[in-house]
Parts: structure tokens; sequence; C-alpha cells
């Protein structure tokens, strides 16, 4: 059997499992077990340390989110009921580290980045696992852990800043709730970031398929005050006083925009509801990144910005994988050819029975050429992943390929409209 057939047969088995029914007997839906904690290594070895747990608030879902019905993410956190062995939660994440350890630095040196994951407040005693998925596409225990509510000794209170609802209604366990944070933005300019926040999240909701799913979405932002404006271009010795501490060149990528401060990201978040963050950066370079349910981050000033976030978002709320491959893109070997990618938009071919084969048409070859006859057709084409060989995307372009496509491809629009309908069970 197939690695990925065989992790899908052992989630569905997880997703019958009588233990779903109870799960809102055993969890607090409307609060969060926050687990912050750290991943250390370099290119082979990894170890994860938990730091903390806090009980944070303004989380709420229902209990038909508490197992996917996707199989997503290179690590995952599980609830597992310390008595009956019930599971009661997977999520599936991903994480900076893994980025890094594909990066030329984490061959000479080790490092270390915070990581931060949510789950609904366990009611009874339970072990945490956290887990991560090896070169097979099995997961494997990194850490597993008693944890008692009892033993909660911090309960987070965050700080509310100034706040707009820019779309949606107010149910946050039946909607997907995006929340849009400031960075780099004074208390001057809060009124630019409600003006940049609006700008970009009209064009999120009037883009294939969000148009037709702004009925299930909520849009909250939140003025975060920054010390400094603007954020930290260390290529030309750029450096600001920031909520959140964001910088381009990330991993030497002069455009990769990120933070390494996921903890204190988090702290902001939790005065609102969030099924995703968006962290909005007051630059007007073009740079952002996503991570899979970690966060996604844009410049908010780039003529592209709303487009760059469109596509991160891909990466971070549906896990869509990159459908370019570039030279300037650091990482090496980032994925398996001989394993297909957890990711739904790719395909190394080894389980293409598990991507989107029912959607191409009987006449179309696979692999799929390149030219104007399968220009507007879903297919398999060459160069994806960062690799210009052996990994597959389903269109010649697609928003998670490149600023010039016109939207998003049919298998990005369907693996969107899953991530949505998802959080709005």
């Amino acid at each position: 059997m197939k690695p990925n057939n065989f992790l899908l047969t052992l989630l569905i088995l997880v997703v019958f499992s009588p233990s779903l029914l109870f799960a809102q007997d055993r969890l607090n839906f409307e609060e969060a077990l926050r687990i912050d904690f750290v991943l250390s290594g370099n290119h082979q070895e990894q170890t994860v340390t938990i730091v903390n747990y806090l009980k944070s608030p303004n989380y709420q879902c229902s209990p038909g989110q508490a197992i996917p019905n996707y199989d997503y993410g290179s690590y995952r956190v599980l609830l597992i009921e310390k008595e009956k062995l019930d599971t009661l939660f997977i999520k599936g994440f991903c994480t900076l580290f893994e980025e890094w350890q594909s990066t030329p630095e984490a061959n000479k040196k080790e490092r270390a980045f915070r990581q931060t994951v949510e789950t609904p407040f366990p009611l009874k005693e339970v072990f945490v696992k956290l887990e991560l998925r090896d070169s097979m596409g099995m997961f494997r225990t990194l850490r597993s852990e008693f944890f008692s509510p009892s033993s909660i000794i911090q309960k987070l209170s965050p700080e509310r800043f100034p706040s707009k609802k820019i779309h949606g209604i107010e149910d946050p366990s039946r909607q997907l709730d995006l929340l849009i944070l400031a960075e780099g933005y004074t208390k001057d300019e809060t009124e630019t970031f409600f003006e940049d926040a609006e700008n970009v999240s009209l064009q999120l909701l009037s883009t294939p398929p969000y148009d037709q799913l702004k009925d299930k979405i909520t849009i909250r932002a939140m003025a975060v005050p920054s010390g400094d404006s603007g954020t930290n271009n260390p290529q030309k010795e750029e450096w600001g006083n920031t909520a959140m501490g964001s910088s381009f060149n990330t991993f030497g990528t002069d455009r990769y925009l990120e933070s390494l401060y996921t903890w204190k990201i988090f702290d902001y978040s939790a005065a609102h509801p969030r099924d995703h963050i968006i962290v909005l950066v007051n630059t007007k370079k073009y740079g952002g990144g996503g991570v899979y349910n970690h966060f996604s981050i844009t410049s908010a000033g780039h003529p592209y910005s709303a487009k760059v976030l469109i596509h991160e978002i891909g990466h971070g709320l549906a896990g869509l994988g990159d459908e370019y491959y570039s030279p300037d893109v650091s990482y090496s070997d980032f994925f398996d050819l001989k394993t297909e990618p957890w990711h739904p938009n790719i395909t190394t071919l080894v389980d293409f029975e598990s991507k989107w084969k029912n959607l191409i048409d009987e006449s179309t070859p696979i692999p799929t050429p390149a030219n104007n006859k399968y220009k507007n057709i879903t297919g398999v084409f060459e160069g994806a992943g960062y690799s210009a060989k052996g990994i597959y995307r389903p269109a010649i372009n697609c928003r998670m390929k490149s600023n010039e496509a016109d939207g998003f491809c049919e298998v990005c629009k369907l693996s969107i409209k899953k991530a949505v309908n998802f959080y709005t069970k």
C-alpha cells in the first residue's frame, strides 16, 4: 500500500472513531490550550521542547472541527484522552524550522525556532503528542507528554488595541475567522492600517473561490502599534522597533518577509477569534510569506501586495504548495521525489491517484506539454515545489505559481473551498 493511501486509511479510521462523538464533553471549544514549544537541530536532526502551556481566550470552533477530513502538514498535534486513549483532536501544521533545514546554513550549524499551536482546551487529562511526517509520508512521535487541565498556571489576558470588523458576522464557531494584525504601523498610522487592511480584504473577497464563500468568512483587523514605522531590511541596514519583529531577507531570500517572534504574534491574536492570522506590514517593498496553520504575512504598500497575500494565504490556510521553481530560492531538495507530497496541488506522480487525476480529461497526456493547446485545462505540468524536474503542478499558470496568473487553478480552488468549509462546520 502506498504511503499516502495508508495515511488516508488511518485518518478515516480516526475520523469515524466513536471518540469524536464525545469530543464536546471532553474539550472546551471556546478556549484554547496554547502550546509554546521550540524546534531545534540541523539539516538532519531535530528535537522539540515544550516550553509552556497557556489558556488562551477567544478561541471558538465546533466539535465538527476537531479532526480534519484531510491530511495536511509536515507536523501535527494530537490530544489523546488519558483514560480511554481516544483521539480527541488532530491539527496539522508546518514550521519555519523545516524550511530552514533545507538551507545551506543548516548543514553547518544548529538553530532553534519558536513555534506555537493551539487546540481546544481539554476538560480531562490528556496526552499531548507532537508528530513529524518522515520522508516516507508516515508520522513519528517527536514529543509525547501528559497534560492535566489543573496544571495550567497562566491564562492570557490579551490587550485589545483599536479594532474593526471589516467583513462578516459575529458567529466565530461557524465562520472562517481571519484576523489581520498591524505590524510596523505607529499609533498615528492606525487609520492607514485600517485602510490597507480593507484594501487587501476587498481584493481577497473578490478573488475566486473566495467571492463565492463570502458568507462563510469574517475578517477583523487590530491596530497593534509599533514604536517605529516600517520593518527590518538587513540588506540595507534598516532596523526598526516594531511590534512583531518582521524582517526581509529571511533565509537569505531578499523578498522573503517573515517574523520569528511567533509567541508574540499569538499573544496579540488572543484578543479576537482567529482561525488564521494575517500580519500586514507597513512597507512598500515587495514581499511576504505563508506557513500552513502558522500565519501569513505580506507587505501592505506594494502594487502586488494583495496578490502576494492571496498567494500566502493559499499556503497558510489551505496547505497549498508553491508551484514555481526559481534559482533564487535557497531551499535544496525540499521535496523527496520518491514520496508523494502531502500538498494537494503538487505531485511527484508516486501516488497521483490521491491527487487530481479524477479532474483530468482522458485525452490529456500525463505529463502534459506546457503549450497553448493545454493553456486553460487541468493537467500535469512539470516544474513546481522549487524544482524544474520531477515535481508537477495542475496548470500552466496559477496564483500559486506567479502574480501574472488570472487566479487560482481548478485544483487550488477546490482545496481552498475544502479549507473554508472545514472551518464553517
